[in-house]
C-alpha cells in the first residue's frame, strides 16, 4: 500500500541505481515507490565490475558483506590477457591490482569485485522486498509523467493486462535506462556519441582447460576470424563474447544459435566445446551521451537515463550507484523537514561533471585500444568510415545481397593482418613485441582507483576553504586521501569502545559529523552543542586521536596526517561521506562560524525565521 504521497519517492527501474536509491530512502525512513517493466530480475549479464566507493555504499545498505561473500576470489583473476584465441597464443597479459597490494586495501574498508549484474539484481531485489516502506510494482510500463509545485505524478500500464494506474510522490527519480521515458517526457536531451554496435553472447561452457593457467576477467580475442572479447563472468563456465557488427546490413537477428556457436569456437579456438549451451544473445549500442541536465523540478535522472558510457573502465553501474547515494540524503532531508528544497539544486550541480569525466575516461580508453590493433594495420577508425558508408545513399541504392556482400568482404579485409601476430619466426616476434609494449600504456582503463574514490564535488553542498585540491601524479590511476572540500572522507580504522570500525561506519545517515583531534574536542563539542540547538539537521561530534583523551582510538595516529588540520582544526562531512567543510584551526567564534557554514548547506533552523536557504553553488 502506498503510503502518504506527500512524503514518497517514485523510483522508476528496478536496476542497480534504482534499487540503490531505494534502500538508501528506507534506511533514512522515506516511503519509496519502486516501478519496474520487468517480472524478474535482469536475466542477461551486462556490468559485472563493482568498484570500491560501489561497495563502500552497499555496506551503507547492507548487501555489500552478501556481495563479497557471493562473489569468486577477485585477486585470483585480477588479470586481463589478449590472445590470438584462448586455446591459442597469448599476446600479452596484465594485472588490474597495483604493485602493492596492501597500500590498495588500505584506502577503504571494502574493496572491488567482480560480480555480474544479473547475479547482483536479485540480491537488491530480495533485499527491497524485506522493506516494508518500499511498494514494488513489478510488471508496469511507465507511460507518462506531469508535475506540479507539490508532486510528482506517473501514469502506469499493467506490461500483461493493459490496466491503468496513477502514482503520485512528492519527487520523482528516472533510473529508467538508456532510453529513459521519463527523460523523453521531460524533452530533456542525450548529447553525444554512438561508438560501436555490438553482439552479446551469454553461454556455459567449461573453458577451464583452457583458461585454468591464466585465470582472468577479459580475455581479449585477435584472430582474422574473430575480433572481440570474452568476458569471464563465472569462471571456468559462464561467459559472454562481445563482438561489433555493422547494421544496417547486418542485424542481430543474423547471430542464429548456429552462428553464436561457430563465433564461439573462433574466439576459443576450439571445436571440441562439449559443454556449449547458449543461453541468449542480445544487440547492444555502445554510447557516449550525456543528459542537458539532471532534474526538471520535482523529476530528477539517475543512471543510465542521466548517463551512457561504452564499458571501456567498467563505470556505468558504478556512477549510477553513486548518483543515487548522493540523492537520498538530500531527498530525505528535505522530506523530513532537516533541509530547504534549494539542497536538491546540488544534485545535478555536483554528480554532472563526475558522469562527464567518466564519460570522456571511457571513451579514451575506447579510442586507446586501436593503438594495440594499429600494430597489425587494424584502424577501428576505418571501421566508423564503413558505417559511414553503408548509410549513404549511393551505397543504400545497391542491391541488399550486394550490401551485405560488400560490408562483410569489407570487415574480412580489415582482419586480414591479425594473422601476423600468430606467426612463427622474427616478423612474428617483432609483432608480438611491439604489441607487449604498448599494453602499460592500456593500464587506465583496468587500473583507476583515482577515479573510483579521488572524485570530488567542487561546486554544491559544500563550503569551498580557497584552497587547491591535492592530486595525484596520475588523477586516473592513483588515489590521494584528501579532505578538500568536496572530496570524499579518507577512511581510517578506529576503536570506539571495544570495536573496530571504519570512519565511514560512523557517518550519520540523517545529518552531518564533525571530527576534530583531541586538542579541539572541548572547544568543537561545546560549539556542536550550542549550534545544534539551533538546526533541526543533528550535528554529532567525534574527535580523533592515538590517546584515552579520544573518542576515536586511532592507535597509529593516521587522521593526524590524513585530515589535513591543524590541533584544533575540524572537518565537516555529510552524510554521504563527503566533505562539507574544513578549517585549519579554531575560529575565534566557532559558534558563529559553524552557524554560518550549516546555513549555506541549506540547514533548516528550530525556531524564529530562516535564513538558512540558499547555498553555495
Amino acid at each position: 500500500m502506498l503510503a502518504d504521497p506527500s512524503k514518497t519517492v517514485l523510483t522508476i527501474g528496478a536496476g542497480p541505481t534504482g534499487c540503490t536509491l531505494a534502500l538508501l530512502l528506507a534506511r533514512l525512513g522515506i516511503s519509496v515507490a519502486v516501478v519496474e517493466r520487468h517480472a524478474v530480475p535482469q536475466q542477461h549479464p551486462a556490468a559485472c565490475i563493482l568498484n570500491t566507493r560501489t561497495m563502500e555504499i552497499f555496506r551503507e545498505v547492507g548487501v555489500e558483506t552478501e556481495v563479497r561473500t557471493c562473489s569468486q576470489n577477485v585477486f585470483e583473476r585480477a588479470n586481463i590477457a589478449w590472445v590470438v584465441s584462448l586455446a591459442g597464443r597469448e599476446l600479452g597479459r596484465c594485472s588490474v591490482l597495483p604493485e602493492n597490494l596492501q597500500e590498495l586495501l588500505a584506502v577503504s574498508p571494502t574493496h572491488a569485485v567482480q560480480f555480474p549484474q544479473h547475479r547482483l539484481e536479485p540480491i537488491l531485489w530480495e533485499r527491497m522486498g524485506r522493506q516494508s516502506s518500499i511498494a514494488f510494482y513489478r510488471n508496469q510500463d511507465c507511460t507518462t509523467i506531469s508535475q506540479d509545485d507539490k508532486n510528482a505524478s506517473a501514469e502506469l500500464v499493467e506490461t500483461t493486462t493493459g490496466q491503468k494506474r496513477n502514482l503520485r510522490g512528492a519527487y520523482l527519480v528516472a533510473c529508467d535506462g538508456a532510453s529513459s521515458v521519463v527523460r523523453r517526457e521531460l524533452g530533456l536531451a542525450m548529447n553525444g556519441d554512438a561508438l560501436q554496435h555490438m553482439i552479446g553472447i551469454h553461454f556455459f561452457a567449461d573453458l577451464g582447460r583452457w583458461v585454468d593457467h591464466r585465470k582472468s576477467v577479459l580475455y581479449w580475442v585477435l584472430n582474422r576470424d574473430f575480433v572481440g572479447v570474452l568476458i569471464a563472468h563465472w569462471l571456468p563456465s559462464e561467459w559472454v563474447l562481445f563482438t561489433p557488427y555493422f547494421p544496417p546490413q547486418q542485424t542481430p537477428e543474423d547471430f542464429t544459435p548456429a552462428i553464436c556457436v561457430q563465433l564461439i569456437q573462433q574466439a576459443v579456438g576450439a571445436m571440441d566445446i562439449t559443454d556449449l549451451r547458449i543461453e541468449s544473445s542480445k544487440a547492444w549500442l555502445l554510447s557516449a551521451k550525456l543528459a542537458e541536465d539532471f532534474q526538471r523540478q520535482r523529476i530528477f535522472l539517475a543512471g543510465d537515463a542521466a548517463h551512457c558510457f561504452p564499458p571501456t573502465g567498467g563505470l556505468g553501474l558504478n556512477t549510477g550507484v553513486q548518483d543515487a547515494h548522493n540523492l537520498a540524503w538530500k531527498l530525505a532531508a528535505v522530506l523530513q523537514g532537516r533541509a530547504h528544497g534549494s539542497l536538491l539544486e546540488s544534485y545535478g550541480t555536483e554528480r554532472r561533471p563526475v558522469a562527464r569525466r567518466n564519460l570522456e575516461q571511457s571513451v579514451h580508453n575506447f579510442e586507446k585500444m586501436n593503438e594495440l590493433t594499429l600494430v597489425v594495420g587494424l584502424d577501428s577508425r576505418r571501421l566508423r568510415w564503413l558505417e559511414r558508408v553503408q548509410r549513404s545513399w549511393p551505397f543504400r541504392c545497391l542491391p541488399h545481397s550486394w550490401q551485405r556482400g560488400i560490408v562483410a568482404a569489407a570487415v574480412k579485409f580489415a582482419r586480414r593482418n591479425l594473422a601476423a601476430l600468430d606467426r612463427d619466426g622474427a616478423p612474428g616476434d617483432a609483432l608480438r613485441a611491439r604489441f607487449q609494449a604498448l599494453l602499460p600504456g592500456q593500464l587506465p582503463h583496468y587500473r583507476y582507483l583515482g577515479l573510483d574514490l579521488g572524485f570530488a564535488y567542487s561546486q554544491g553542498a559544500l563550503v569551498p576553504d580557497g584552497s587547491r585540491k591535492p592530486e595525484a601524479a596520475d588523477p586516473v590511476m592513483d588515489y590521494l586521501p584528501t579532505t578538500w572540500p568536496g572530496a570524499r572522507l579518507p577512511h581510517v580504522w578506529v576503536v570506539r569502545g571495544q570495536t573496530r570500525l571504519s570512519l565511514h561506519d560512523l557517518l550519520d545517515p540523517l545529518g552531518f559529523l564533525l571530527l576534530t583531534n583531541p586538542a579541539g574536542r572541548q572547544i568543537w563539542r561545546a560549539a556542536c552543542q550550542d549550534v545544534g540547538r539551533l538546526f533541526v539537521m543533528p550535528l554529532t561530534c567525534w574527535s580523533i586521536g592515538p590517546g584515552p583523551d579520544a573518542d576515536l582510538i586511532d592507535e597509529p595516529a593516521a587522521w593526524e596526517h590524513l585530515s589535513e588540520i591543524g590541533p584544533t582544526g575540524a572537518v565537516l562531512v555529510r552524510p554521504d561521506g563527503h566533505v562539507a567543510w574544513r578549517c585549519f584551526q579554531a575560529p575565534d567564534a566557532p559558534v558563529a562560524v559553524l552557524e554560518s557554514v550549516l546555513c549555506a548547506l541549506g540547514s533548516r533552523r528550530t525556531h524564529g525565521p530562516d535564513g538558512c536557504s540558499s547555498l553555495l553553488i
